[in-house]
């Protein structure tokens, strides 16, 4: 549901923009939003600003992190709880070497690293502290996507103000009255007229910033850390059964120790309580 929710929001944001940049009496769309310069400078130099504070390896992130958004779903954990009751049930009638065998049917690869790591390590702290540095890697590597897109949230409204500033320089030092033409002539109004329509043209920049900047970008980095927090959740979930195994626990202390981590509601949903 989180791809829909974040689709649902792209089209309502769409939609209530377009009714407000409409004019209802005309039946017209304002043509003034749009202004192409404005857009340039501020998505161009919210760009430039962040190859300039991020290695390239990092901005590759502003795309993949985009992409994820739109494709990727918070990760469950109810195949966790079930896998991990399965492998325990293989512990107790084949060994530790039995899972083994297990390692290669699964498609989540911090369990296969997990596994792998508890059949290296003998020792449960050990095993524990190497299970904790992979998961903080991760964490790592999606708070640096995450703070990437509050950056552009920052530097988007930056870049409207510069935006605006340079119109309305432009405006004051071209659009000058001459002394011999009075503001009541029809050439005096025309100059003013000109005037506010450049000075709305040049507040457009502004409009562009905040726009991306919370419609877009600050939205991505919150869904991003939503995200990040299932994936941690579930990894978490994953060293505690790899733990538990490591240990030879009981099968069900297995699954109450798994069923910790949800809650009461989400245990119900599971229907694995007994």
């Amino acid at each position: 549901m989180s791809k829909l929710a974040t689709i649902l929001g792209i089209i309502i944001g769409s939609i209530i923009l377009i009714l407000s940049m409409t004019d209802h009496q005309n039946g017209e769309f304002i043509y003034t939003f749009i202004n192409w310069q404005g857009l340039l400078l501020v998505l161009g130099g919210t760009f430039a600003a962040i190859l300039i504070n991020y290695p390239l390896s990092r901005v590759s992130c502003a795309f993949h992190g985009f992409i994820k958004v739109l494709s990727s779903e918070p990760h469950g954990y109810e195949d966790v709880i079930e896998e991990m009751v399965r492998l325990s049930h293989i512990s107790k009638q084949k060994g530790l070497l039995g899972v083994e065998k297990e390692i290669d049917e699964t498609d989540d690869r911090f369990l296969q690293f997990a596994l792998t790591e508890m059949l290296v390590y003998h020792d449960a702290d050990t095993l524990r502290n190497s299970l904790h540095n992979r998961l903080l890697k991760m964490r790592l590597r999606h708070l640096s996507c995450q703070e990437v897109y509050a950056n552009m949230a920052a530097y988007a409204p930056a870049f409207g103000m510069v935006g605006t500033v340079m119109g309305l320089i432009i405006m004051m030092t071209t659009q000058i009255v001459e002394p011999s033409s009075p503001y009541g002539s029809s050439e005096g109004q025309d100059m003013l007229s000109s005037l506010l329509h450049g000075m709305g043209l040049a507040l457009v920049t502004t409009f562009y910033g905040v726009l991306f900047a919370n419609l877009i970008f600050m939205p991505v980095a919150g869904k991003l850390k939503v995200l990040m927090d299932a994936e941690v959740l579930r990894n978490e979930m994953i060293i505690e059964g790899a733990i538990a195994l490591k240990n030879t626990e009981a099968t069900l202390l297995v699954k109450e120790k798994l069923l910790a981590f949800v809650s009461e509601k989400a245990q119900k949903n599971l229907e694995l309580l007994r």
